[in-house]
């Protein structure tokens, strides 16, 4: 979720270009590169004098937006599952439901589980949490692994044979 190459393409140096009145074949120095995703991207602008290199993040504008999303979301989802885990396990909902306009029966509750739908509710409230902890994860920036290049031992024993 959180990769930079979400979508890639080509950029023109448009003024470059129009500076040098670049024709066909010379364009192709003025074609650059960019590639970005949800959070963060980068391009490469080529505008005649070589590639330059450079990064950007859209933290904070979409970040926000998409944590209040699901925190709002997420938080709804589970107040609605914890006030109906507690209307029905405090407040005895099915016995509740089940004795309700019975002026001759009295039903007693012998056994309940929650259905599908109720943990399809769960999983929906469980997954806002993650997204979040996602979008909160992305925001690290964790160092890259750099790999040693071997040097190379020689020997005299090497060199005389």
């Amino acid at each position: 979720m959180g990769t930079p190459k979400w979508m890639t393409g080509k950029i023109l140096c448009k003024t470059g270009a129009e500076l040098v009145n670049a024709t066909d074949p010379e364009l192709v120095k003025f074609i650059g590169e960019i590639y970005y995703g949800l959070f963060r991207g980068g391009k490469i602008r080529q505008c005649g004098l070589g590639g330059r290199r450079s990064k950007f993040s859209a933290k904070m504008p979409v970040l926000f937006g998409q944590r209040c999303f699901c925190f709002v979301a997420g938080g709804f989802i589970a107040l609605a599952v914890t006030g109906f885990m507690a209307a029905v396990k405090l407040h005895r909902l099915t016995e509740r439901i089940a004795n309700f306009r019975e002026n001759v029966f009295q039903f007693v509750i012998v056994e309940e589980q929650f259905e599908d739908c109720f943990w399809i509710c769960v999983a929906s409230a469980t997954a806002h949490a993650v997204n979040l902890l996602l979008i909160a994860i992305s925001c690290i920036n964790f160092p890259k692994i750099k790999t040693k290049t071997e040097e190379a031992n020689v020997t005299a024993e090497d060199i005389m044979y």
